[in-house]
């Protein structure tokens, strides 16, 4: 059921069939190794960025990292007018390249709804969250990271 907040469409999200071609980077952050340089990026792409080079192997990325830099977003987004500010931050994984992501299960400007305070240098693991509704009306998933847990 439609929440009357949320607007029946939207134009801005992708179609069924580019969620469907990109969940492999969604759910497991596949990216690319270039074979000549080593270099590893994500998201994949057909091209080396450093040394022009199509011979890449796709390469599942860590589901681990460090937190490198914070910020927050303080606008709400479309259906969720009452929600506070959402934390952001860039992540180095651990086998190479840094993504910029949404943090979850985290303290937000000392509110007090959970017990994490977010902090620079701090461990951090990959989830899989539901992103946003798409176009025809099925949620998208993809990830985000929260603060690493004891084993």
């Amino acid at each position: 059921m439609w929440s009357p907040t949320e607007p029946r469409y939207r134009i801005a999200t992708a179609t069924p069939a580019k969620a469907w071609r990109s969940r492999s980077g969604r759910y497991r952050l596949t990216g690319n190794r270039c074979d000549p340089c080593e270099l590893t990026f994500f998201p994949g792409r057909r091209v080396c960025p450093q040394c022009h080079s199509r011979a890449l192997t796709e390469t599942a990325m860590a589901p681990y990292g460090r937190v490198v830099s914070i910020a927050e977003d303080h606008t709400p987004l479309i259906g969720h007018t009452g929600r506070r500010s959402r934390p952001f931050a860039i992540v180095a994984l651990e086998n190479g390249p840094a993504v910029l992501t949404e943090l979850v299960d985290v303290d937000v400007e000392g509110e007090g709804h959970v017990d994490v305070e977010v902090t620079e240098g701090m461990a951090v693991e990959l989830v899989v969250r539901k992103w946003r509704r798409e176009a025809s009306g099925p949620y998208q998933y993809g990830y985000k990271f929260r603060p690493r847990r004891a084993i």
